[in-house]
């Protein structure tokens, strides 16, 4: 970890208010983030949120290098639930599960058991709906390895990343997940990282790298679980977290935009009858395929925490007034 960790990074997000967009996810959010590659040239990655599997079906990504054990890992999942599909992917396995019938199954412990059983191997993210794709370099190698252009979806969140000085490779890229369909994307630093993650992992929480901006998805996907609503976790997150940052959140029912008390990392927000699209700068927002001009666009004042719900693309309304904050 460092501090330096994402201090010009690129952010970006889309929701779609109508199921007929759906079709564009993949297509539209590569060409949101293209253009912050001069912000993050060294990596890129994308959380996607379908809406068309099974709601038994749950999704795995995982990733290695070199020769993994692939047939014993997919051996393991079976002895925990019937395996549905799985997929060669770049470096890695997607694996999708039948959970029907297993409703009590604790998909913690299973994360917690594979990380003992295969510690080589890196679980990139888990959903129901969520798929997370990261890859060094341009956005191009990102969709050049995964084929994105063609993924359907509800909404999703992307990023490119500068590594000022941890390493550069897929393991760090974002987005970081965290739980079950949980993702985040963030640009800025975190200055009490140590304390905060060492709060987490005595509760038990499992970090996969060093980077700094893996703790915001655990601190949210924790205070989540204790059975706080999302608003209430974000505003919570003003107070604790130090440091300068934007960053996304999405689950499968929000996606989420903080902003810290300084306001020193940007987002611009843009809104059609159509879509929600969040970027770091405007101009990446003027190469999706249907811009219009005339759109709401505005930037969030400091310490602003929107909502949106992924089901209808609207706002919601702020549960906390800022004179409390």
């Amino acid at each position: 970890m460092t501090l330096g960790e994402g201090t010009v990074c690129g952010i970006a997000g889309i929701i779609y208010r109508h199921s007929r967009d759906y079709s564009r996810l993949g297509s539209d959010l590569l060409t949101l983030i293209q253009p912050l590659e001069s912000r993050g040239p060294d990596s890129s990655g994308v959380a996607l949120y379908h809406s068309h599997q099974p709601s038994s079906v749950f999704t795995i990504v995982l990733r290695g290098q070199g020769k993994s054990r692939w047939q014993d890992v997919l051996q393991w999942f079976e002895a925990i639930a019937p395996v549905a599909q799985t997929a060669a992917i770049t470096n890695g396995q997607r694996i999708r599960l039948d959970l029907s019938g297993l409703e009590g199954l604790d998909l913690t412990t299973v994360r917690w058991g594979f990380r003992q059983q295969f510690p080589d191997l890196h679980w990139v993210s888990a959903g129901y709906s969520l798929e997370v794709y990261k890859e060094v370099g341009a956005v191009a190698n990102l969709d050049n390895a995964y084929g994105l252009h063609d993924f359907s979806g509800s909404h999703g969140i992307g990023h490119t990343r500068m590594a000022t000085e941890s390493a550069v490779d897929t393991d760090h890229c974002h987005p970081f997940t965290a739980g079950t369909d949980l993702a985040i994307v963030h640009n800025g630093q975190i200055s009490n990282y140590y304390r905060l993650r060492f709060q987490l992992e005595r509760s038990g929480v499992i970090f996969e790298t060093d980077n700094d901006s893996e703790l915001l998805a655990h601190y949210i996907n924790y205070h989540l679980q204790q059975g706080e609503a999302l608003e209430s976790v974000l505003y919570r997150l003003l107070d604790v977290v130090d440091g300068t940052y934007t960053f996304l959140v999405a689950t499968v029912d929000y996606v989420g935009l903080v902003r810290d008390r300084t306001a020193a990392k940007p987002a611009v927000i843009y809104e059609t009858e159509n879509m929600v699209a969040i970027a770091s700068e405007y101009r990446a927002l003027l190469n999706l395929p249907d811009f219009n001009p005339k759109a709401t666009v505005r930037e969030p004042d400091a310490s602003e925490i929107n909502i949106w719900s992924t089901a209808t693309g609207l706002k919601l309304a702020p549960p906390l007034s800022k004179a409390l904050l």
